[in-house]
């Protein structure tokens, strides 16, 4: 049976709570570097509002907030509270005072209507039981002629070391879930649905991210330390134990001498809520 979509979100809550303290792994850099081209992507200004939804440990939410110094704010949110005091701890040392984070369901936005200028969401809206209501939800708070950008993995995201991870867990009955990370792999289904939102001059590019892991334990971290937990949380120690073992005996043979090619593919998907627009 499939959850319901509190219980959705109270599982994938759960996950992100479990794997805060290692989101920052090194291995897991995708993240900044993807929060950098979101910022180029809707060259914020000074003294402009944001809002960050799946904030995570703050990575976005830090680049943007530097880009609107010195009057303008971030707001971030994430329903993780581990993710959230993991933010502030990192937001604290550098010295950022114009971010605020709240516990928050990106579905249910607790903010005012037409309040922002941008909206960004990285690798986020995937995780969304209801992505429809989700960006009318964000189209709401966002000013007349804001921007909204979210980023989804392609269908080439974590090839072919995904792959092989997907057919080890069959082996031990664990099942790849309906309506996973790479359900918005579609650039036509992600135009399609910020059009339907009520989106305009929507835009959809693909970039090739991606670097080379030093070797499969650095893969095990990622999978260790992100959302792909979830799936290995469903195995008992010794089944982990041989998972791990025959999941990095099989993509050793995807390294070379540079190491083992991480590759993250990632959709930036952006629009614009008309300039002249009813609530």
């Amino acid at each position: 049976m499939n959850p319901s979509p509190d219980e959705h979100k109270q599982r994938t809550t759960a996950i992100f709570d479990l794997v805060a303290d290692g989101y920052d792994h090194p291995a897991l850099r995708l993240f900044p570097f993807c929060a950098d081209r979101l910022v180029d992507a809707i060259k914020p200004k000074a003294g402009q509002k944001i809002l960050d939804i799946g904030t995570g440990t703050g990575a976005v939410a830090t680049a943007l907030a530097q880009a609107v110094l010195p009057s303008g704010r971030v707001q971030a949110i994430d329903l993780a509270q581990n993710m959230i005091d993991r933010a502030v701890a990192n937001v604290t040392k550098r010295g950022l005072a114009n971010i605020d984070f709240h516990v928050m369901d990106a579905e249910r936005l607790e903010f005012k209507s037409r309040y922002f200028d941008h909206v960004v969401a990285s690798y986020v809206l995937f995780f969304c039981p209801d992505v429809e209501a989700a960006l009318k939800e964000w189209r709401r708070v966002l000013k007349p002629g804001g921007t909204i950008v979210f980023t989804s993995f392609t269908d080439n995201a974590f090839e072919p070391l995904v792959s092989d991870l997907r057919q080890q867990l069959q082996r031990f009955g664990v099942e790849w879930p309906r309506g996973a990370f790479k359900r918005l792999a579609s650039p036509q289904l992600c135009s399609e649905l910020l059009t339907n939102a009520g989106f305009e001059d929507v835009s959809i590019r693909s970039e090739a991210l991606g670097y080379h892991l030093a070797s499969g334990e650095d893969w095990w971290q990622v999978l260790w330390n992100s959302g792909f937990r979830g799936l290995l949380e469903q195995l008992d120690s010794p089944q982990l134990a041989a998972l791990r073992c025959a999941h990095l005996q099989a993509i050793a043979e995807h390294q070379d001498t540079n190491g083992l090619w991480l590759n993250a593919e990632t959709l930036f998907c952006l629009g614009h809520r008309p300039a002249a627009t009813p609530q």
